[in-house]
């Protein structure tokens, strides 16, 4: 049997699964004695719309290994504010402009901010990952019998 994770934890999953897919700007923030919704919010930014679906099945999937699936996933559509539902915690994950109009963090700045722990080890190893994949080959290689 899974051990049930408090909402500190499960925001650092969530945070480091964010990271490892190069989400910028992760911030947790904790809301639960301003709100009666959720203990902690996550917040982080995507680069576009393909992004933010890799670091939403990222997190979908570290926090079912950790046994925490998301109650709710919703923006999956568009893929520009994604929000998931996760025990005592909501994840938000924005495209940069979204997140500059949308302003969590301004609405939010009266509640205390969670020290994460270092991110850049999760991000370093995606791009670790990345780096170390096979070259793409050009097309005429690609075709058999062009010699």
């Amino acid at each position: 049997m899974v051990e049930k994770l408090d909402p500190r934890q499960l925001a650092e999953i969530a945070a480091q699964a964010a990271a490892s897919k190069l989400a910028t700007d992760v911030v947790a923030i904790d809301v639960h004695e301003q709100t009666i919704i959720t203990d902690i919010f996550v917040i982080c930014s995507a680069d576009n719309p393909r992004q933010a679906r890799a670091i939403m099945n990222e997190i979908d999937h570290a926090c079912h290994d950790a046994g925490a699936d998301p109650t709710t996933i919703e923006g999956n559509d568009e893929f520009r504010w994604v929000l998931m539902e996760l025990p005592g915690v909501i994840v938000h994950i924005f495209l940069a402009e979204e997140r500059e109009y949308y302003g969590l963090e301004r609405l939010w700045n009266d509640c205390p901010r969670i020290e994460l722990p270092d991110l850049e080890e999760a991000a370093q190893a995606e791009q670790a990952r990345v780096a170390v994949q096979e070259p793409p080959q050009d097309a005429a290689s690609l075709i058999v019998g062009l010699d």
